[in-house]
């Protein structure tokens, strides 16, 4: 399912998302792997 569907569903298309990769260990992974977070339904400050 591609990120803007997901969006659609969680009913945060229109109001706006953001989308926020993490990579690396300096980002908290553990398991190296495609991780992907979709925040939205709330304002966002600059850090989510």
């Amino acid at each position: 399912m591609l990120a803007k569907d997901v969006a659609r569903v969680e009913g945060v298309w229109e109001s706006g998302y953001r989308l926020a990769f993490n990579v690396g260990d300096a980002a908290g992974m553990t398991v190296h792997h495609l991780h992907l977070h979709l925040l939205g339904g709330r304002m966002l400050g600059p850090e989510g």
